[in-house]
């Protein structure tokens, strides 16, 4: 932006100069970083203080009206790098108020100094005038001084200044906006989101939150500090999508979050084929800035990304969307059919390109997420098996795949060593992804039976997904398996759920009102019989065996319809002291496999 000559050129205020002309912000004659397009933005705000510009006015002065610059995501990047020149904060500002649904406003007294002042040379002084050459000792000395001074000047100009970063050791990623605005667009946006995660949490010296709990912000405008504070984390990436035919544009900022200091943005762009190498440049970038030093692995794992058919990997981004975008209050029969459309989605993905490692590690997921809830094991197990080892044959790098291999190993094959591998493995590629901490804490538990480490690894899955960790492993059900019934009903209260666990686990105190209390609340809730079986348990075990009783034909009717874990029941038949049909239900969910 250019000032007219009979406007101020240069303006002061508080410690800082803004050369309009130049385009140069200084903070006493050190001179500071700031990119031409917030140069602009902050010298049309600081040159009318007090006035509130509207983000309509902004792109008339700066952006021209162009529509096809991103406006919105420019100007925010905009005002958060003005924000860290001037060590700004939104929320108690200085020097730029955000006044909400309206736009900016300038707050700081401003000293403006006209062009023809600004650019006249100084007077020179008295001792300098040619008059005046009396002391040419003093003379000489003065100059000497100023020519050092204007040579450390010069060189501390050349110099960016930046606050020191604080020590980043954990992050997360807010969804990535849909710049297109169409909503049938919302699955590549959201999988631009996942696979950037995935990269991120490669790293092992960072703790990144999972998808499952960012997905809680997706459409939500809250405060960096506050989602700061929610998450546990050290700084934010937030940023947008767009995609135009084959062709993808990523833009992605890095935002210190306890202050809402930005610290770094870049946009990249590039070919639907190269969309892995892409996301791989965005989270090295994102590593060297928040001062990581990558393992050579972790170099490898980011810069070595294969090529990919646009066709198979768009099937592929959808199927994740189906997998794993159903509400966690949808019904079991809506999530059952979005896991078989994911299915769907998965093979349409391998139909067009049969070596996509990615689409195999999704369809084992797939095929294990439908186990013992909504399909036999024998049925869907040996399936996600398949998929699981075409994908580590394709690419043993996919943490996601060693997981599912590790579950099969795990509930299906009871194959003990390969679990633990797996699991191991998985934990090894990508250290922040929960659902190989739950795998790996039902592993301690159930084989090895060391209650404390398997707490433990589980609350390793709860701290990357704070928001929604029972999508991971419920901690309240691990802690009741492990007979610490208090602990037990500490996490279902704390998380706000799980009353048919609290249910069992008061039934097993022996604190009977509680039980029945705490299972009359679970019974309304839910027509899962998988649940049912488990409070038609805690009922028996506090004494009302007669509604035991009474819930045993719909859950035996259930398993007449659909497949029902026949351990569950056989509990329920135990607790009532039918030995006969609990051994029954036992010998089905043998046969069954049954986890």
């Amino acid at each position: 932006m250019s000032a007219p000559a009979d406007n101020p050129i240069l303006l002061r205020f508080g410690p800082f100069r803004l050369d309009l002309q130049a385009c140069e912000l200084r903070k006493g004659e050190t001179l500071l970083h700031l990119a031409p397009q917030p140069c602009k933005v902050l010298g049309l705000l600081a040159s009318r203080p007090h006035k509130v510009f509207t983000r309509q006015e902004i792109q008339q002065e700066i952006w021209h009206g162009e529509t096809f610059v991103d406006f919105e995501q420019g100007l925010n990047v905009a005002v958060r790098q003005i924000r860290a020149a001037l060590c700004d904060d939104a929320e108690t500002p200085r020097y730029i108020e955000t006044l909400p649904r309206r736009g900016y406003r300038f707050i700081a007294e401003v000293d403006g100094q006209p062009a023809a002042v600004a650019s006249a040379p100084l007077a020179p002084p008295e001792a300098l005038r040619p008059s005046s050459f009396r002391r040419p000792l003093a003379l000489a000395v003065s100059l000497a001084l100023v020519v050092v001074a204007a040579v450390l000047v010069w060189r501390m100009g050349r110099i960016p200044r930046r606050t020191p970063l604080t020590h980043i050791q954990s992050l997360a990623v807010l969804p990535l906006e849909n710049l297109s605005h169409d909503p049938e667009q919302e699955y590549f946006a959201d999988g631009m989101t996942d696979e950037l995660i995935t990269d991120l949490a490669k790293i092992h010296a960072l703790r990144v939150i999972s998808r499952n709990s960012m997905m809680q912000y997706k459409g939500k405008h809250k405060p960096t500090p506050q989602i700061a504070r929610e998450l546990n984390v050290d700084a934010l990436v937030e940023g947008t999508v767009m995609r135009s035919g084959d062709r993808v544009r990523i833009t992605a900022q890095l935002i210190e979050a306890p202050n809402d200091r930005h610290l770094w943005a870049e946009t990249y762009e590039g070919d639907l084929r190269n969309i892995l190498a892409l996301q791989g440049e965005v989270a090295a970038a994102i590593a060297k800035e928040v001062k990581l030093k990558l393992s050579a692995q972790e170099e490898i794992h980011l810069a070595n990304a294969r090529p990919v058919n646009p066709e198979a990997h768009e099937a592929y981004l959808r199927g994740q969307y189906r997998l794993h975008g159903m509400a966690a209050e949808a019904t079991d029969t809506l999530k059952s059919q979005s896991i078989e459309k994911a299915i769907d989605y998965f093979q349409q993905a391998l139909n067009r390109d049969p070596n996509d490692a990615l689409a195999y590690s999704g369809l084992a997921d797939a095929y294990s997420d439908l186990s013992t809830q909504y399909r036999a094991p024998l049925e869907v197990m040996p399936k996600a098996k398949a998929a699981a080892i075409r994908a580590i044959e394709l690419d043993d790098t996919l943490a996601e795949a060693h997981v599912s291999l590790g579950y099969v190993a795990l509930t299906f094959d009871w194959d003990w060593v390969r679990a633990e591998h797996e699991f191991r493995r998985a934990l090894e590629l990508n250290p922040s992804l929960p659902r190989a901490h739950a795998g790996y804490a039902e592993y301690l538990l159930f084989k090895l039976g060391r209650a404390d480490e398997a707490i433990q690894e589980l609350q390793r899955a709860y701290a990357v997904d704070p928001l929604l960790p029972i999508a991971h492993g419920d901690l309240a059900w691990l802690s009741f398996l492990a007979r610490r019934y208090k602990e037990s009903i500490d996490t279902a209260e704390r998380f706000g759920h799980d009353d048919h666990i609290q249910a069992l686990s008061y039934a097993e105190l022996g604190r009977r009102d509680q039980a029945l209390a705490a299972a009359d609340r679970a019974v309304s809730s839910t027509r899962n019989p998988v649940t049912l079986s488990k409070i038609a348990a805690a009922y028996a075990l506090a004494g009302r065996a007669d509604k035991a009783r009474a819930m045993l034909p719909g859950i035996e009717g259930s398993a007449r319809e659909r497949y029902v874990c026949g351990f569950n029941v056989a509990c329920v038949y135990s607790v009532l002291g039918d030995k006969d049909q609990a051994f029954a239900w036992l010998a089905k969910a043998y046969r069954d496999r049954s986890d």
